[in-house]
């Protein structure tokens, strides 16, 4: 009905509405520099009318509908996709940096320094077969060489190390945050079924989304309350009515041997939810199959492991650092192969000419390769007159035929995987090697190897560049539409100060009517 009160009524839900948006519009400004934060506003809208008889329909007021956030949620789940694939990219380049550096090419300390030192002694020996100083040089360059070897070798496997415990650390942060998710949705809920929107609630359901799809790609669904469930392919992880997964990593794998040197079957080391502190979950397999030391796996999270049924495997880690750990660690796993061939063939190559590759050759193997690494042959260690320069020990004055082949073996193009084959020809006569179609020099072979890991760096530090335009071209445009402009909300602010103000001054003027007619028209 009309009058004075309905009046007042109307005043007052416009004071108590422009009183809910400066509210917000402060909680806007005071969280204009908050991660994460969306941009809130108070919808308003016109009451219902009050349909006054033979006249039309009288206005009573306005009410609030909601306070809403201001969001494209396709926009978010670009950033998240998006981000996943930069940081995939950055972790792996952060690794390979590092193998970059423990190959330390070009330079003076590096490999392809002590190698052309190596064939360089070998050469001025062939002018002094006879010198022992000569010889005691081409020992200590050889030991040298070998003992550079053995270093980057023993740095790379630190570093694969290093680079599983970085796996391990990502994945328990991964599980750490869906256990957060898993409570957050319950907060969610209680605050939904009242029939209210948890905002604040929902900006940090979203913060953590994107932070988990740094890690990890996977995929989301929303329920009407707003809880978020997790699936990677159809491995559930969060929410849901099937049994949850979380990622765990595998550590390990040993051959387990019977008494005639043949593989009986596998023990696999898993770190179960990424969790290095307590003592790995060991499982027995017959057939190694998709298992991968440093593969991230999923594991049910409740229950034990003790059997393939707990566990699934998947390649559909697609994006985020876990994806960028993995490809790091094969680019190490190809580096650790390559040093091996690298080494077994220079060993190899040598040694056959040294022997003359006959075992009758009074000429000793110049190079041992025992527990994974090569050495100098401790005889010549011991007794540097054991380089044999010369046809054989015997060779007359001056001859240094022999240390002159080792010399040329420098150009000679050989295959890493042929000598281990026998696939090669020695040639007695000229004490060489012939050369290997689709073979490659000692020293060409090594280039490859740092080639091959500049590459995957550039290419890494490429696609940084491309992904962290693309990321910085859609976080201008989330901006634009959740984030808070100061400027606009004191815009805001001026606004419903206004409104306030007349709301308040009508609430004023019908307070003098109603004293009027009250305490003066003597009713």
């Amino acid at each position: 009905m009309s009058g004075l009160f309905s009046t007042l009524n109307t005043a007052n839900k416009g004071l108590f509405a422009q009183q809910i948006a400066l509210h917000t519009t402060s909680h806007n400004i005071a969280n204009a520099n908050t991660d994460g934060y969306t941009r809130q506003r108070v919808e308003l809208k016109a009451d219902l009318a009050y349909n006054l008889s033979g006249i039309g329909q009288l206005g009573t007021g306005v009410k609030m509908d909601s306070i809403v956030k201001l969001v494209d949620d396709f926009v978010t789940k670009q950033i998240r996709n998006e981000m996943g694939t930069l940081e995939r990219f950055v972790s792996k380049s952060e690794v390979i940096d590092q193998l970059e550096v423990i190959f330390n090419e070009p330079s003076t300390t590096g490999l392809n320094f002590y190698l052309g030192e190596m064939f360089d002694s070998w050469q001025e020996l062939s002018k002094n077969p006879e010198n022992l100083t000569s010889k005691t040089i081409v020992v200590e360059k050889s030991k040298a060489l070998a003992d550079t070897i053995n270093h980057i070798s023993s740095q790379i496997h630190s570093l694969k190390d290093e680079t599983i415990g970085q796996i391990e650390k990502n994945v328990l942060d991964f599980n750490s945050i869906v256990d957060k998710l898993e409570s957050l949705n319950q907060q969610i809920l209680n605050i939904s079924i009242t029939g209210q929107v948890p905002n604040d609630l929902l900006d940090q359901r979203d913060l953590m989304l994107k932070e988990l799809g740094t890690i990890s790609n996977f995929k989301t669904s929303f329920d009407e309350y707003g809880r978020v469930s997790i699936k990677n392919g159809e491995i559930n992880i969060l929410g849901g009515a099937e049994e949850l997964y979380e990622l765990s990593v595998v550590t390990d794998i040993i051959e387990n041997i019977d008494s005639d040197g043949e593989i009986v079957n596998y023990t696999v080391f898993i770190s179960r939810g990424g969790n290095n502190s307590d003592s790995p979950v060991e499982i027995n397999i017959d057939n190694k199959g998709d298992f991968e030391i440093g593969k991230v796996i999923f594991t049910k999270r409740d229950g034990d492991i003790d059997s393939l049924d707990a566990i699934q495997i998947t390649d559909g880690i697609l994006s985020g650092k876990l994806k960028g750990y993995s490809e790091a660690l094969k680019n190490i796993d190809d580096s650790i192969i390559s040093l091996n061939e690298f080494a077994n063939t220079l060993a190899k190559a040598m040694n056959i000419i040294h022997t003359g590759n006959s075992e009758i050759h009074n000429g000793v193997e110049f190079f041992k390769i025992e527990n994974g690494k090569i050495e100098v042959n401790k005889e010549i260690k011991n007794e540097h007159n054991k380089v044999l320069s010369g046809v054989d020990y015997n060779s007359p004055e001056g001859d240094g035929s022999r240390a002159l082949a080792i010399a040329k073996l420098r150009n000679t193009k050989l295959l890493l995987k042929g000598l281990d084959e026998n696939n090669y020809d020695y040639n007695p006569s000229t004490m060489s090697i012939e050369d290997m179609v689709g073979g490659s020099t000692i020293e060409g072979a090594y280039g490859n190897i740092v080639s091959n890991i500049g590459i995957s760096k550039e290419h890494s530090d490429n696609k940084i560049k491309n992904q962290m335009v693309l990321v910085g071209q859609l976080e201008m445009r989330r901006e634009s539409i959740s984030g808070v402009s100061i400027d606009e909300e004191v815009s805001n602010v001026i606004k419903y100060q206004k409104a306030y103000e007349a709301n308040a001054r009508v609430i004023n003027v019908l307070s003098e009517m109603l004293d009027v007619l009250i305490n003066r028209t003597g009713v």
